[in-house]
């Protein structure tokens, strides 16, 4: 045993050299692995993202600010039916979690998971009891407050069976914080029959990097639902979670709003490979590109099991000449009984529909603030009516139509 440790321990030190096959290839060396002391609390900033910092109306917080995690806490009603604590504190607990830790992620996947499993701090573990339905959402807070520091965390969420829950985690940098890198290891287990719905917003600076690495793996019956928004400038982003079907019967949604600004660059998409027969799966991107952003949205669907369905779905609407979308649709099938189908669609705002709207009586900026927020209408998330108000105001403060 301690020896395939330190085959794998090799492997890792390997692996901080391997760039991701997509996205800018970072220099990890060049920023901060340390900081000077226990950071302060974050105040009503997080709320940009969704998120309550008293947590009322929550059934659960976790939040993290750098590599210390701040505060855990769960509500009475629900104390029977969670657990919420640090990725440590949870490693330490429970013995059986190692036959979860990397098993949806492969560490030595590139230098980022490799970093994080070599030298990662914090990140949050949850868990949903068994036959529990956890009604009020969950908020997760990971908070970047020291400029040009590199944090990598690992969250794994752990749906027991027929369990349910809504997770809203909200990721962000202080205003004053320039440049930075994220690192964002998450594990997804559901078990049969549990339902979870993720949504993920994103508000980092124009300087910070981003680099999420996402496994799901869904056993029969399960439904997973992940949203994800992002409407403020970033340096550049690449995600490309994977969502294993590995049972029957399961479904599985990856939707993903994008409001591309500055030079940001966007690469980020999803892979929902359906091992088992009898899956539903869906894959939904909208994005706007705007001033010199660049965007690609890259979807697979693969169908390895019989009378699976899959859909892709990427639409993207260009507001500067200077910006750039790129719309990557795979199919794969390996059955002659599932069915999978893809539309894409790339263009410019339709300028007869800018004119009517101008002809009653909205200037030209207020025709095509509509037009774009009806682009982006957080409604095809099909969120729950709390969250939907949520990322509703959310949209509205990224598009300067704050309450």
């Amino acid at each position: 045993m301690v020896q395939e440790m330190s085959v794998r321990h090799e492997e890792l030190k390997e692996a901080l050299n391997k760039p991701s096959p997509y996205g800018p290839d970072l220099d990890l060396s060049s920023y901060l692995t340390e900081t000077g002391g226990r950071p302060e609390e974050p105040g009503q900033e997080v709320s940009s993202v969704g998120l309550d910092p008293r947590g009322e109306g929550r059934a659960g917080s976790f939040m993290q600010v750098d590599h210390s995690a701040l505060y855990t806490q769960i509500q009475k009603m629900y104390e029977d039916s969670l657990e919420i604590m640090s990725f440590e504190e949870a490693v330490k607990k429970h013995d059986w979690l190692q036959e979860y830790v990397w098993k949806a992620v492969d560490p030595a996947a590139d230098k980022y998971t490799a970093f994080t499993a070599l030298h990662g701090k914090g990140g949050y573990f949850i868990r949903v009891f068994e036959g529990k339905e956890v009604a009020l959402p969950l908020q997760a807070c990971l908070y970047l407050r020291t400029g040009n520091l590199l944090q990598a965390v690992h969250n794994i969420i752990l749906m027991e069976r027929d369990s349910s829950a809504q997770l809203l985690t909200g990721c962000l940098t202080h205003p004053q914080v320039e440049r930075g890198l994220h690192l964002g290891i998450s594990e997804f287990y559901l078990k049969r029959g549990a339902k979870l719905t993720f949504t993920m917003v994103h508000h980092w600076g124009p300087k910070v990097d981003v680099r999420p690495r996402t496994g799901v793996v869904m056993e029969d019956e399960s439904t997973f639902v992940s949203n994800y928004i992002a409407l403020t400038p970033v340096a550049s982003l690449q995600a490309y979670p994977r969502v294993r079907m590995v049972g029957r019967k399961a479904s599985a949604a990856l939707n993903s709003i994008v409001y591309g600004k500055g030079a940001s660059q966007y690469d980020l998409g999803g892979w929902i490979e359906m091992v088992g027969p009898s899956n539903r799966g869906e894959i939904l991107g909208r994005t706007v590109t705007a001033e010199e952003s660049k965007v690609t949205m890259r979807a697979r669907i693969t169908s390895l099991g019989g009378d699976n369905v899959g859909h892709v779905e990427c639409n993207g609407l260009m507001l500067s000449p200077q910006s750039e979308i790129s719309a990557v649709p795979e199919l794969l099938s390996k059955s002659s009984t599932s069915t999978l189908t893809h539309e894409a669609a790339v263009g410019k705002l339709n300028e007869e529909q800018v004119i009517y709207l101008m002809s009653r009586g909205l200037g030209r900026k207020e025709a095509e603030d509509l037009l774009i927020r009806g682009f982006l209408d957080v409604r095809i998330l099909k969120l729950p009516e709390f969250l939907q108000q949520q990322v509703e105001r959310i949209v509205q403060l990224a598009m300067g139509r704050g309450l």
